[in-house]
This record gives C-alpha cells, structure tokens and sequence, in this order.
C-alpha cells in the first residue's frame, strides 16, 4: 500500500510532497486521455468547476450546508493565500476592486477561490479564467501528446516517446543518443534527469520518473536556458529566460571549491547551492564529480533547475526577445486553444535569431507560474495578473 505521507524530496526540488498522491493525479490524469468525454481530474480541478454548481439550487445549499458543517470555509484574509500565482492576481483583484476569497477544506487551504464579478460569483484556480473561454487542457499538460501536435505544425520540439516500459526507453536512448526522462505527466520539474548518455543512469531516471506517474517521457536532450514564455488569449505577454547555477574551471579548484566561491561571491537575491544528491547526479552524468579539477574555461552547470531561487538567474524579457521567435510561440498558442497558456522552452539565446540555433518547445502548462513574470531577477517585470483580468471584460 502506497504511503500519502508528505515528505521532504530532492528530485522534487526539496518540496515537501506526497509521491502517491501526485502518482494518483499524474496517472489519473494520464488514464483519462485514453478514453473519449472522460475528464478525472484532481480535487482543486474538480472544485474549480463549483462555481456554476454552487449557482444552481441544490449546489446553493449543498455549498451552505458544507460550510455549517465547518467542511468549507471563505477567507478574505490576503495573507495566508494558497500560493505566489494567486497572490499576484489576488493583488490585482484588489486594484481592480473584485472581491476575492480562498477555500478552505477542513481548514486546510486550497488553491481554489470565490469571486465575484459582473455580478456573478465564481470559484475559480489560481489563474481565474471565465467560463466561456475555458478549455479542456488534459492533452497539452501530456508531454508527449502536445509535442505531437506541434511537430505535425512544424514547430520545434524534441523528439519523444511514452513508455512504460523501460527495455523501451533502453532503446530510444540508443536511438536518440542523450536523453531527458521525466513523468510524461506532471509538472514542477519533479523527478526530471536531463543529460541522461548511458544505460544505469536510464535505468535509474526512468525508476524515479515513475514514482510520480504510470508513463514515463523519454525525450531527446536539449542544451541551453530553460525560457518560459506566457500567453493569454493568444498573445506573448511575457518571457523569462532562466541560467542554471553554474561553476567555471580555473583548472585549479575542484568543482566544490568553486561551488563555495560561488556562494561567497553571490548577489543578494540568490540562493545558496546546497548540493544534494541530485545536484551530484546531475554533474555525474556529465562527466565530473564533487572532487574533480574543472579544467579552465569549461562551464558546469550544476542542476537542471535554474533561476536565482537554484543560485542561478533570471531574465524577464517581456515580447523583446528575437521577432523570430513571437510568431512561432503564438502559433503554439493558438494551437492548444487555450486562453492561458505557459510553455517551457529550451533556447541558448533568446535575442538570436530561432534559424540560427537547435531549441524546441519541450511543455505546456495550462496553470502557469505567472508569478514568475512580476518579480524577475532582471529586466523589467511583466504584471500577467493584469492581462489576465482583462479576459474578463468581454
């Protein structure tokens, strides 16, 4: 029996999660793209579609007679709102003058929200998006399922294949040479092996991978900054390249020294590495260990989560990136249909031209980390919250 039990994880990032509750989401998930009209989702999905219940009779009392049972329960108090994505547009909310309140569940808070909003009340995720425009988003957060769809458009992504089964993956290494393994569903880089060359490092990844879901991704690695880029109803709103932490060789300190002078020498702002298990792993699989003696000039980035909360960086470029680039991300999301959409991308520099560079589009996110966008560590913040209220106003 799979514990649910929370726990602290460094393949999660170091959050503090429960891997059967995220396997049953992921592969819940994953089930319901294999039948036609079948939507399963997660319970903040499902209580994100309370709102037009709660409008009819008998989902107005059943509401009420949640909340005089103490099983649901609204707050407006701003502070103990669920996550940073909310805060943001819980901030314009309140310029905008649109009451806004958290769920709470048996006193645990949901990333779920009422709002009320021409006149009508709401329950919303943390991104609110109007009823009209929403869309069913089950195959584009499916990693292998919307880079099909923009390969068939022609647009850049890695190859990659869903498998269970690993004398499977054992093979599209062979075929693909370097890979990156993860959960074909998922989100958060949670349980991710990049720059995976050999066959006990698959085997190890596609082990992990699993944990969070019954289907694993085994894709074609990409080397550059990991870009996301933001787009509400249709439109590039935002882009923020991220730099992983990264060491250079003097071809006198070894790779942990450098880590400490990096530390030593970092910008307020940005975190300290602490090396863990992943980070070892991941400079392993390329080539070096803690110990060894980078040579001079050689580059090492030491995980492949990157941005100043890893000890690396972040850029916000907003729609100043190369022009080669805007038309190719709009059409991606014009492609998924959505209203709101994020997508991961991997792209060496952003302000050269796309012809010019190997880069793709490696996922989509239907609940993107706006957040992300309003407090960059560089380059001027984008407030998505605001375009995203604006969906609002038709």
């Amino acid at each position: 029996m799979p514990s649910f039990s929370m726990k602290p994880c460094a393949a999660c990032g170091g959050a503090t999660v429960s891997h059967a509750a995220i396997w049953v989401s992921n592969s819940g998930d994953m089930v319901a793209l294999g039948f036609a009209g079948l939507r399963t989702t997660w319970i903040v999905r499902t209580l994100s579609g309370i709102g037009e219940w709660a409008l009819s009779l008998l989902g107005h009392l059943a509401f009420h007679i949640a909340r005089i049972v103490g099983a649901v329960s609204l707050s407006d108090d701003f502070s103990k709102v669920r996550s940073d994505r909310a805060r943001v547009m819980w901030e314009d909310a309140l310029r905008r003058g649109i009451p806004m309140e958290q769920l709470f569940l048996f006193g645990a808070p949901a990333d779920t929200y009422r709002i009320r909003i021409h006149g009508k009340t709401y329950f919303v995720d943390s991104i609110p998006t109007p009823p009209k425009k929403q869309k069913e988003a089950l195959h584009i957060d499916d990693k292998i399922s919307f880079k099909a769809i923009l390969r068939k458009a022609g647009i850049a992504t890695p190859r990659s294949i869903g498998t269970t089964s690993l004398s499977t993956a054992k093979k599209t290494l062979k075929e693909f040479g370097t890979v990156c393994v993860k959960p074909r569903y998922g989100s958060n880089g949670y349980h991710t092996y990049p720059f995976v060359k050999t066959e006990k490092e698959l085997e190890d990844a596609f082990k992990s991978a699993k944990e969070l879901c019954y289907m694993v991704s085994v894709e074609e690695h990409l080397e550059g900054n990991v870009c996301r880029a933001t787009c509400i109803d249709g439109k590039l709103v935002g882009f923020l390249e991220s730099q992983y932490p990264t060491v250079v060789g003097d071809g006198v300190h070894t790779v942990a020294e450098l880590i400490q002078k990096n530390n030593e020498a970092r910008r307020d702002g940005v975190a300290e590495i602490v090396v863990n298990y992943m980070h070892e792993g991941y400079i392993g699989r390329r080539g070096y260990t803690l110990e060894s003696v980078l040579p001079e000039g050689v580059s090492l980035p030491l995980t492949y989560r990157a941005g100043s909360s890893s000890g690396g960086s972040n850029r916000e470029y907003g729609r100043n990136i190369h022009p080669s680039f805007i038309p190719i991300i709009e059409h991606a999301a014009a492609l998924t249909e959505l209203p709101i959409v994020g997508f991961d991308l991997i792209i060496k520099d952003p302000l050269a031209s796309a012809d010019s560079q190997a880069w793709g589009f490696i996922e989509a996110n239907s609940l993107p980390w706006i957040n992300l966008h309003h407090t960059p560590f560089e380059g001027e913040p984008v407030n998505v919250a605001t375009h995203v209220w604006d969906l609002w106003k038709d």
